[in-house]
């Protein structure tokens, strides 16, 4: 298992590096209506990122400790 760690921690780095971009990418309206869905949409989609980098750090640190 522990060989294992560094390479989960990868993936979960580049899985919140691309939903950390996804975030980048929502397109803000002008609208007031459209654009309070779509700051909610980008702060969901960045909420993500935040947990799949957590992950990863997690991941780094217990790696870290068993070895």
């Amino acid at each position: 298992m522990k060989d294992v760690l560094p390479y989960i921690s990868i993936v979960s780095s580049l899985v919140a590096a691309g939903l950390g971009f996804r975030a980048a990418k929502v397109e803000i309206r002008n609208s007031i209506d459209d654009f309070m869905d779509d700051i909610q949409r980008q702060g969901r989609w960045a909420g993500y990122a935040a947990i799949a980098a957590w992950l990863a750090v997690v991941l780094q640190g217990i790696d870290r400790l068993a070895g």
